[in-house]
């Protein structure tokens, strides 16, 4: 068997027989090289003519703890080449510090220690840098400023309705929608209900504007001066710059997604799969998973809850904000998400690794699969409403009766007349 190993220092050549492993053979980086995944395929070309001839086309089994590399010798016609098990090449590691320290003629192997640290560090570095740079963790961090936004706005909502309502309180009644409400009595510019009319509420449909102008002249709340409802209106104008920067947010992000995970995009739309993206940590995370962990993401409480006192597990995480999931009947739900999950497996792998469109095609076979799902499933079945009637069960309170033991540990008697 033999050996390629990857190190801050090089790339370095072992075999093993029988019980004994040594290291043969090095191709040393430059001294001002730190290899990372960006640059370490270029490497591995200009080099590739030298790692052949070091391994001398031999038919022994290969391991490698590079998956680049792998995947180069594979290429040159090495089938036996694989990846590396953990601790597999345990054995030629213990050997680098001496390998080195006798290749270059370095006097201990406290040196060695620190030369090969130095490299390490740099090229962590760099690795994280290269993590960092990519447009996946953008797009994770724009949709949790969209969360952020949201509760933002949701506080601006609940002060503006308790302090605009003292004066006019059922116009929180006749517009229910928070944004809407906010914008409203930002276009009035603090005009008190009295003096609200037909050209301030122009922008609202004939019905709206006649019921609030009817609303207005009978309305219960307290009378109100203009000096005291300019806060009003200037709380309510920064609401709407909030909401600006939400619009500006998910167009940004329908833009990204396009660019960097254009088949998730197709599938699920750019918000939810932006937040799949958030929740693995990046995309490439997203591509690792298996389909079972991405049907349940945002569902780990859930699932968490399941492992430690055995209730049922959940059928789908975050990825229920689809219409195909949350327009579906219940029974018909789990099925569907794991459908789902699947075609937002393949999806996000191959917005990974190579970046090719097919989202066309995985979203009419997930059409094709969710009309079958609800074709041969109209109704649940008996196992399912026997689970429903378990849970309504569970969720029943207990009554106490008179005689026994009530939630206190107290034995109740009957009244003795």
């Amino acid at each position: 068997m033999k050996c390629v190993l990857l190190v801050a220092t090089g790339i370095l050549i072992g075999e093993k027989i029988e019980d004994s492993s040594r290291i043969i053979e090095s191709i040393w980086f430059d001294e001002e090289t730190t290899v990372t995944n960006e640059n370490l395929k270029d490497f591995i070309d200009q080099k590739g003519d030298e790692i052949v001839e070091l391994l001398d086309q031999t038919q022994e089994e290969i391991i490698s703890d590079n998956s680049h590399i792998v995947d180069f010798l594979r290429q040159k016609g090495f089938e036996n080449a694989r990846f590396a098990v953990t601790g597999e090449l345990s054995s030629f590691r213990a050997l680098i510090t001496d390998f080195i320290r006798n290749t270059w003629k370095m006097g201990t192997s406290i040196a060695v220690s620190q030369l090969i640290r130095e490299k390490a560090m740099h090229r962590t570095r760099m690795l994280l840098k290269e993590k960092v740079e990519a447009r996946d963790v953008y797009i994770a961090q724009a949709i949790k400023s969209i969360d952020d936004v949201n509760s933002i706005l949701n506080l601006i909502y609940a002060r503006l309705s308790e302090w605009y309502g003292i004066h006019f309180p059922e116009l929180q009644e006749l517009v229910r929608d928070n944004p809407q409400y906010i914008k409203l009595i930002s276009k009035t510019r603090g005009a008190i209900r009295s003096n609200l009319d037909e050209d301030l509420l122009s922008h609202l449909s004939d019905k709206r504007r006649e019921l609030i102008l009817q609303a207005a002249k009978q309305s219960l709340g307290t009378e109100i001066s203009t000096y005291d409802m300019n806060p009003v209106s200037q709380l309510a104008r920064f609401g709407v710059e909030i909401l600006k920067i939400k619009d500006n947010l998910e167009t940004y992000i329908e833009e990204s997604m396009k660019e960097v995970a254009p088949n998730i995009q197709c599938l699920v739309g750019s918000l939810l799969g932006a937040r799949l993206i958030a929740l693995a940590g990046n995309l490439e995370d997203l591509a690792k998973s298996s389909s079972g962990t991405i049907q349940v993401l945002g569902a780990e409480k859930a699932l968490f809850r399941h492992l430690r006192s055995g209730e049922d597990p959940p059928k789908h995480g975050v990825i229920f904000q689809s219409s195909y999931i949350h327009s579906s009947k219940k029974h018909q739900r789990g099925k569907i998400a794991r459908a789902l999950a699947g075609k937002l497996t393949i999806a996000a792998r191959v917005d990974f690794f190579s970046g090719e469109f097919i989202g066309t095609t995985l979203l009419a076979d997930l059409e094709k699969k969710v009309e079958d799902i609800k074709s041969s499933f109209p109704e649940p079945s008996e196992q399912q409403l026997e689970q429903k009637r378990l849970q309504k069960k569970r969720k029943r309170k207990p009554t106490f009766k008179k005689g026994k033991k009530d939630f206190k540990g107290r034995r109740k008697h009957k009244k003795q007349r």
